[in-house]
């Protein structure tokens, strides 16, 4: 500011620094904006580590309805100036806005974003027993396939870890796993599903166990800025915590 205005403002008096009779004189002039400047930013500070605004997020109804419903609720009674907007999405998305929030497994298009691990799913080949036992074969392209219209090939490693891929011709495509899952326990036919998706009470039955497919690594994805909404912050960890439990 001296270089600027090319005055001496501060000079040195023992081992302080105090004002000039020029410094006194600017600082008079410029007192009322210093308080302003002081007082605005008080105020900023005060909106930074207040927990407010609107978060929308985004991510597979399943998961809601199992691991987040209860975290969210409980998230907006702590904190009631903060809102969330929910989109149970069929598929992958990405953040629009700074308040945007996105469980993905697809991040090769999340450049410049912050991408953090949740979950690995691991998969599985399923069928009814019914199924199964009118249509057993030791030939895993034969089966009747249900699959995700993302899943055009199938990779896996067989039992004498030769890597193998083969393309999938479907009964039935469909956007949504849920659909997917519906239609395998109504004995349609096989599908490559998420391990910890499949319960007892759906009869279903693992089929080539020998066989390893790649798990899929999940993301809570949202895009990078200085300040973070302190909402958003808050309830990343949050959703963090309780897969790690």
């Amino acid at each position: 500011m001296e270089e600027k205005l090319g005055v001496r403002l501060l000079e040195k008096r023992g081992r302080e620094l105090v004002p000039t009779e020029t410094g006194k004189h600017y600082y008079q002039l410029l007192e009322s904006q210093f308080s302003d400047l002081e007082s605005n930013c008080h105020q900023l500070n005060e909106h930074v580590d207040e927990v407010t605004g609107m978060i929308r997020l985004s991510l597979p109804y399943r998961f809601y309805h199992h691991y987040v419903r209860d975290l969210i609720v409980d998230f907006l009674l702590e904190y009631p100036k903060a809102q969330i907007e929910v989109n149970l999405c069929a598929e992958d998305t990405l953040p629009a806005t700074d308040r945007d929030l996105v469980l993905t497994f697809d991040i090769s298009r999340a450049d410049g974003m912050i991408a953090r691990p949740l979950f690995l799913a691991k998969h599985g080949v399923f069928v009814t027993k019914s199924y199964w036992e009118h249509n057993q074969t030791k030939n895993i392209e034969e089966l009747d396939w249900i699959r995700l219209n993302d899943q055009k090939n199938l990779t896996y490693t067989d039992e004498k870890q030769t890597l193998k891929e083969i393309h999938v011709r479907p009964r039935l495509e469909v956007n949504d796993l849920d659909q997917v899952l519906h239609a395998t326990v109504k004995g349609l036919g096989a599908a490559r599903l998420p391990v910890h998706l499949v319960t007892s009470d759906m009869d279903l039955v693992e089929i080539f166990p020998d066989y390893s497919f790649p798990p899929r690594q999940s993301y809570l994805v949202y895009k990078q800025r200085k300040y973070q909404p302190r909402a958003l912050t808050i309830l990343v960890e949050r959703i963090i915590s309780v897969m790690e439990r």
